[in-house]
């Protein structure tokens, strides 16, 4: 310890004062112990007390000795990294969100706070000279002075040249440029959409009416039949010959009743001669009357034996479009048998559709619906006084059409068949049937379709963009220009045209109206504009 060189310097220019810690250089690794170095840290002089002397021990000089040898890397490794650290805390400022905001509420004060605003350019006092270099724009905030401002805060303040002053007369803004299309007036008819299916008005289980086996199948699946058209034809000869049997019983029936009533005869004669005794008169009169009985039962049995032979062909009972079969050739059917094929009516086909209460009120109010004779009180035809085919029941300023679910429109109108009776108390709505022709078969059962009902004579209404449709406390509004290019607001009424985009208007506009459709931010009453049709404006669209 005692052969280490003495420090060069005082403790404090070795750095202890600004509580450098010492780190040795080469391969001195001797160190002072820890509570030297944490007394050397408390001050020049008053760490030492420890060993009874106002110096501190060789040790701790050396180690001071030693770090102020390397100060000059040591210091400049700090001042590096002081760099990097002041760079990345400028960054994180500019980055932040806080600081952006706080430049923002800078501009706005400096816009509203009343200064005199300088702009330092070189001929501003219109003095003759030589030019000068204009300096950054300043602003004279009171109690403060002239203050450079940044370059952002001056082109938002209009400062930093002679282009963002306008001298006298050069304030005047030319009118804002507004696009506008015509009110064009047109048909618009009321129009009600009901969900619904299509639903056969006849359908027909087929089944056998006399037990055997078939014989044969004269349909295939699908095919339309007309009514009366062979279907299927069930073994005949057991009833061909059930026939021939009830016809053999007739003849014998007949034959005896023609016995019986000659013996009638006969005994009617004897007992006018008093021959024979009013006893056999009576036996003969019984055979008679029993003959004639067994010949109306023989008679019958024939009739039925001809039906049975009949029914053994299976014919079409309705015009309409067979399924496939459900029983083939050669298998055995009775009546406990079940359908044994189904045949659809499909021309004509009824749409139904399910009316909420609240639209059938409405229905009822339009007369869109009623009694069934309604529509017959003024046309007569010859069903009695019944609706003919395809005439309406009632409602007819309302056209009935089908979309079907495609969305294509279906070709033929449809006639409201009949309303019904009662209102459904699980769903609250009324069944509505509206016949359709269905000649080519596009409508079949359980598709689901959209009823449409539409006004037959609509009235005409101007017709505008609903992008020009304004919503305020006062309700609808449109702006209007007028033919002096100034502007009104007009409060306005509007019902669906039926169209996408487009709106009818029912009070506040005539028809043949400039309405704006685009650039009413700004607008106020009789301010003047710069008006563009909408089909010259580039770009400009009313949808």
């Amino acid at each position: 310890m005692s052969g280490l060189p003495a420090p060069s310097a005082p403790c404090g220019a070795s750095g202890l004062d600004a509580g450098h810690r010492p780190r040795p250089l080469g391969k001195v690794t001797r160190i002072a112990p820890f509570s030297a170095r944490a007394d050397a840290r408390s001050g020049p002089t008053g760490g030492y007390r420890r060993w009874g002397a106002a110096t501190p021990p060789a040790s701790v000089t050396r180690s001071f000795a030693l770090s102020e040898t390397s100060q000059t890397p040591y210091h400049g490794h700090n001042a590096a990294r002081r760099s990097r650290r002041k760079n990345d805390i400028l960054r994180k400022t500019y980055d932040n969100p806080r600081v952006r905001l706080l430049g923002l509420a800078l501009a706005a004060t400096l816009s509203v706070f009343p200064m005199g605003l300088v702009a330092q350019q070189g001929s501003g006092d219109g003095q003759a000279g030589p030019p000068q270099d204009s300096g950054p724009p300043t602003v004279d905030i009171p109690l403060i002075g002239e203050v450079p401002v940044p370059g952002f805060i001056a082109a938002m303040l209009g400062l930093g040249g002679d282009e963002g002053q306008a001298g006298p007369g050069q304030g005047e803004q030319p009118p804002p440029a507004v696009v506008w299309t015509p009110a064009e007036t047109r048909a618009v008819a009321e129009t009600f959409d009901f969900l619904g299916r299509i639903a056969p008005i006849e359908v027909v289980g087929v089944q056998t009416r006399v037990p055997g086996f078939i014989e044969r199948v004269a349909f295939s699946g699908g095919q339309t039949v007309a009514e009366g058209d062979v279907l299927f034809e069930i073994e005949a000869t057991r009833y061909e010959a059930e026939l021939q049997s009830a016809k053999a019983s007739a003849e014998s029936a007949r034959a005896q009743l023609t016995a019986a009533q000659r013996s009638l005869e006969r005994a009617q004669e004897l007992r006018e001669s008093g021959t024979v005794s009013v006893a056999s008169l009576d036996e003969a009169t019984a055979a008679f009357e029993s003959a004639s009985g067994t010949l109306s039962q023989a008679e019958a049995a024939v009739r039925q034996a001809e039906l049975d032979l009949a029914y053994t062909t299976i014919a079409a009972p309705i015009s309409g479009r067979m399924s496939a079969p459900l029983q083939t050739r050669g298998n055995f059917v009775d009546s406990t048998t079940g359908e044994i094929a189904e045949l659809t009516q499909m021309d004509p086909i009824w749409g139904v559709f399910a009316l909420g209460e609240t639209r059938l009120i409405e229905w009822q109010r339009l007369g869109i619906g009623g009694e069934p004779g309604a529509a017959a009180a003024d046309d007569t035809n010859d069903n009695g006084g019944e609706p003919a085919a395809g005439q309406r029941v009632s409602g007819d300023g309302y056209r009935l059409s089908l979309l079907l679910p495609d969305g294509s429109v279906y070709d033929d109108t449809g006639s409201l068949s009949f309303i019904g009776s009662s209102v459904d108390p699980a769903t609250g709505t009324v069944d509505v049937r509206v016949e359709f022709p269905n000649p080519d078969g596009l409508l079949l059962p359980n598709q689901n379709v959209t009823l449409r009902v539409t006004e037959a004579d609509p009235p005409e209404f101007p017709v505008i963009p609903q992008a020009a449709v304004q919503l305020g406390r006062d309700g609808r509004a449109v702006w209007v220009v007028k033919e002096d290019d100034t502007v009104a607001r007009v409060p306005i009424s509007v019902r669906p045209s039926g169209q996408p985009g487009e709106v009818a208007v029912t009070e506040g506009l005539s028809g043949g109206e400039r309405v704006i459709v685009r650039g009413t931010m700004n607008l106020q009453d009789a301010a003047k504009v710069d008006p563009r049709r909408a089909s010259d404006a580039p770009g400009a669209s009313t949808q």
